[in-house]
């Protein structure tokens, strides 16, 4: 069967972050990732990768891939390819900032809004209790932001949090992602807004919203 020219770009563009791998000394990527990384008896190494409270698995030098179905997109096997490149031995630092104000992030910082803000704050801003059970889905951890609050870890060292202002009579609910400062050290600013699209999209879909998931999950080219 004749592949699509998607399909090829996308092909092409998974081999490149694999290709980008190799050489490197996967041990001490881990320990700089914080995640697993392994030598089989066979020769082949294995890298196991926390995300969204699931583990990715990745068997090199073969390239295969085993994500959780409800986690798998072709963006973030991409992006964890890339993460696992960028690691490095910055430290989370527990201070938020906006998309804005990561390296070069002020000109597209507007797009976050439509694509990945409202549409969550529109779907589960008034549901009381429903982004708390999406949070424990994919291993939300509870903050004290706003009027609800939970830290995602995309992958070890990329959180991201998601503030939740729920509204009133008067005012439309409310949601910021925010990113904690190292994340640019791991991914660059364009890769970040794809993380953050890939929560938006996970939340959005296992909450039944009536909006369209499928071009969130599958933006890395």
């Amino acid at each position: 069967m004749t592949s699509s020219p998607q399909e090829e770009r996308r092909a092409r563009t998974l081999q490149r972050a694999l290709e980008e791998i190799a050489g490197l000394d996967l041990a001490e990527q881990g320990r700089k990732g914080g995640f697993g990384y392994t030598e089989l008896p066979d020769g082949k190494q294995e890298i196991l990768i926390p995300s969204f409270g699931y583990t990715l698995k990745i068997c090199l030098p073969e390239g295969d891939m085993e994500f959780p179905t409800s986690i798998d997109s072709f963006s973030l096997q991409v992006l964890a390819l890339r993460y696992i490149k960028l690691s490095c031995d910055e430290t989370v630092t527990g201070e938020w900032i906006a998309y804005r104000d990561l390296p070069g992030g002020r000109f597209y910082a507007a797009t976050l809004v439509p694509t990945v803000e409202q549409p969550i704050a529109q779907a589960i801003g008034r549901k009381k209790d429903l982004l708390g059970r999406a949070a424990a889905e994919f291993g939300g951890v509870k903050s004290e932001y706003g009027d609800e609050s939970y830290i995602f870890h995309p992958f070890p060292k990329t959180p991201l949090l998601l503030v939740l202002h729920r509204g009133d009579e008067e005012f439309e609910p409310d949601c910021r992602i925010l990113f904690d400062r190292c994340c640019s050290h791991f991914l660059n600013t364009d890769d970040l807004k794809i993380l953050a699209t890939q929560l938006s999209a996970h939340l959005l879909k296992w909450a039944g919203a009536e909006v369209e998931t499928e071009n969130l999950l599958w933006m890395v080219e």
